[in-house]
C-alpha cells in the first residue's frame, strides 16, 4: 500500500507499534476518503504525511480529497508532489491538469493534459478536457480538431463544444447545425443552456438571451442560467441587467464564481467598495490564484490607499505578465512607495506589451472566463 522508511530500531517492539500506527492512519484516511468525510481524510492524510513523506500514493489520494473540498490550489500541490516523488505515476497528470483547470488556470491545465496524452492518447476523457480548456484559452484551431476527433459521439457536451468552437471561428453554418442537432436530441434546460453560450460566443445575443430564458424557464434554479443571461445583457452594454441577473444568481447560493467576481468588478468600477470588497473576497477564496480578482482587490485596496495592494498586484502580475492594467498600476504604487527602478521596470514592460500589440485590458466577462 505504501512504502515504509527504512530505519534502524533496537527495541523492536516500539518499532513495530510505530510502524502499525502509521498503517492506522492510512487506513483511517481512506476510510473517512470512501465514507465521504472530506475533511476527516485531510487531517488523516497530512497526519500520515509526517510520518511517511515520501508516500507518493498518500499525496495523490490527499489531492482527490482536497479537490473534493474544492480546495485546487492545494490540490495542485499535492498531485505536484506525488509526481516528483513518482515520476512514473503518469494518471495523476490527468488529475493535476484537472485541478490546474478548476482553479481557473487553463495554461498549465492544458499542460498536464498534452503530458498525459502523450502516454496514453486514446484517452477520450483527456482528449475532451483538453478540447475545452484550449476553447476556453481561445485556442479555437486545435479545439476544433480534438473535438473532431471525438466524434461520432452522443455526449451532448463534445458536441456543444464543438459548435462553440465553430462559432468563434465565425464558421456560423457548421455551428448551427450542431446546435440544431442537440435540440432535435435533447429539449433540456442544460442543453438550452449550452446552446445559449455558443449563440453567445458567436455575438448572436438575442439568441443567445431567447436560449437562456428558455433554459430558465425549464429549470429556474439552473445553475449559470442567470450570470449566462446577465453576460448576454453585459455584451448589449445593458450594464443594470446584467447586474441583475448576476444578483439572481449568487440568491441562488454564493457558488457562481463568475458572478461573484463580474459583479465584484463592477461594483469596484463604480466606488461601491465595501459590497465589492465582499464579493470579490469570496470570488478569491473560490480561487485564490485568478489574476483579474487579485488585480481589482488591489486595485480597490490602492484608491483606499489601505495595506494589502502591493502584494495582490505582484501576484496577480506574476501570474498573468500580459494584463497591461496591472502592471501600469503596479508601477504607479512602486512609484509611490520610492521603488522607483521596479516602477520603471513595469513601465517598459507596459510599453512593450503596447508595441506587441498584447492587449489584456479585457471585458470583465472575458477575465471572469479566463
Amino acid at each position: 500500500m505504501f512504502r515504509r522508511r527504512a530505519f534502524l530500531c533496537v527495541w523492536l517492539p516500539l518499532c513495530w507499534m510505530a510502524a502499525a500506527g502509521t498503517q492506522t492512519l492510512f487506513d483511517k484516511a481512506r476510510a473517512c476518503e470512501q465514507s465521504g468525510d472530506w475533511a476527516c481524510a485531510e487531517a488523516a492524510y497530512r497526519a500520515f504525511l509526517k510520518q511517511e513523506p515520501a508516500s507518493a500514493e498518500a499525496y495523490g489520494n490527499l489531492g482527490v480529497v482536497l479537490v473534493r473540498r474544492e480546495r485546487f490550489a492545494a490540490a495542485v500541490q499535492a498531485y505536484t508532489q506525488a509526481l516528483r516523488l513518482r515520476p512514473s505515476l503518469t494518471a495523476i497528470r490527468l488529475n493535476l491538469g484537472l485541478a490546474y483547470y478548476k482553479a481557473g488556470q487553463r495554461a498549465p491545465a492544458i499542460r498536464q493534459f498534452q503530458l498525459y496524452l502523450e502516454k496514453d492518447p486514446d484517452n477520450r476523457q483527456a482528449r475532451q478536457l483538453l478540447a475545452t480548456a484550449l476553447l476556453e484559452s481561445d485556442r479555437y484551431e486545435p479545439a476544433v480538431k480534438l473535438f473532431e476527433s471525438l466524434l461520432p459521439s452522443d455526449d451532448l457536451s463534445i458536441r456543444l463544444g464543438l459548435a462553440t468552437s465553430y462559432a468563434r471561428l465565425k464558421r456560423t453554418a457548421e455551428a448551427r447545425r450542431w446546435i440544431e442537432e442537440a435540440l432535435r436530441d435533447q429539449n433540456s434546460a442544460e442543453v438550452h443552456l449550452a446552446v445559449g453560450q455558443a449563440y453567445l460566443a458567436a455575438n448572436d445575443f438575442q439568441q443567445a438571451e431567447d436560449a437562456f430564458r428558455r433554459a430558465l424557464e425549464l429549470k429556474p434554479s439552473l445553475p449559470g442560467g442567470h450570470f449566462s443571461l446577465g453576460a448576454a445583457r453585459w455584451k448589449q452594454q445593458d450594464e443594470e441587467g446584467a447586474t441583475a441577473e448576476w444578483r439572481a444568481e449568487l440568491k441562488l447560493g454564493e457558488r457562481s464564481f463568475e458572478a461573484l467576481f463580474a459583479l465584484g468588478a463592477i461594483l469596484a468600477e463604480k466606488g461601491r467598495h465595501e459590497e465589492a470588497e465582499t464579493l470579490l473576497t469570496h470570488a478569491r477564496r473560490m480561487r485564490p490564484a485568478h489574476a483579474a480578482t487579485l488585480f481589482y482587490l488591489g486595485k480597490l485596496l490602492w484608491k483606499q490607499r489601505r495595506d494589502g495592494a502591493l502584494a495582490l498586484l505582484e501576484k496577480s502580475v506574476k501570474l498573468d505578465p500580459e494584463n497591461r492594467q496591472a502592471r501600469f498600476l503596479l508601477a504607479q504604487v512602486y512609484k509611490a512607495l520610492g521603488r522607483e527602478a521596479e516602477a520603471a521596470r513595469e513601465l517598459e514592460a507596459v510599453r512593450k506589451l503596447a508595441a506587441q500589440g498584447v492587449q489584456r485590458d479585457a471585458d470583465i466577462l472575458e477575465e471572469a472566463r479566463q
